[in-house]
């Protein structure tokens, strides 16, 4: 059996992380209740960006509160995976720092690529949806998971690459499904798509992981 109960001990970092999260996901909840269901089920339905990418593109509160939400995911899963199940609040708070830091650095730049290009409204559409897409996974997939490993001694490095490559494999299929969508202004320049794709889409988790596992 590779799955056991871990021995005693205080879990308070842990479930205030967890009670931070649930209480930001009430709050859009009880803000925008049609918003919350629909974001529920925009990993399986395109219901949700239709009706966001038909509105005038502002950022919302219930937008920045589930992005906030994500990021205390995100980086407690990154937390869990690299260092294991003894947990340590600077180390997480390092790790959060540095998720916040290469994340709205991504969406500054892509911003100014976009308005540089003059595809603003298409850049601001992809932003959004990618946003989306990975505070989806962060909230509802990497969250539950993490809490899992954490409150279990789980060692079984096959089960860690099946959840990352189901991780990887959804977001991609995702990310394919825009291009779909918009494929006759993107393909018409595919050499600087597969380029951005490399330098904005996987070089930043790279080194994210990379500099987190160093440190």
């Amino acid at each position: 059996m590779f799955l056991a109960l871990r021995p005693i001990q205080e879990h308070n970092w842990v479930v205030s992380i967890t009670v931070m999260i649930l209480v930001l996901l009430i709050v859009v909840k009880w803000n925008k209740d049609n918003y919350f269901f629909f974001f529920l089920n925009s990993l399986f339905t395109s219901v949700f960006y239709s009706k966001k990418f038909a509105e005038k593109r502002r950022i919302e509160i219930s937008e920045v509160l589930l992005f906030i939400a994500s990021l205390l995911s995100i980086s407690f899963f990154i937390f869990i995976i690299i260092h294991g199940d003894n947990f340590e609040i600077l180390t997480y708070l390092q790790i959060l720092f540095l998720t916040t830091i290469i994340l709205l650095s991504k969406y500054l730049i892509e911003k100014i690529i976009g308005d540089l290009f003059q595809v603003d409204q298409l850049i601001g559409k992809y932003v959004f949806y990618k946003q989306g897409v990975l505070s989806w996974l962060g909230l509802f997939f990497l969250f539950p998971i993490a809490l899992i490993f954490y409150f279990n001694t789980i060692d079984n490095q096959i089960l860690f690459q099946v959840i990352i490559g189901v991780l990887v494999l959804t977001y991609v299929i995702k990310l394919f499904a825009f291009v779909a969508l918009y494929q006759k202004h993107i393909l018409s320049y595919w050499f600087y798509f597969i380029l951005y794709i490399y330098t904005f889409e996987i070089a930043p988790y790279l080194i994210l992981f990379k500099v987190v596992k160093i440190n």
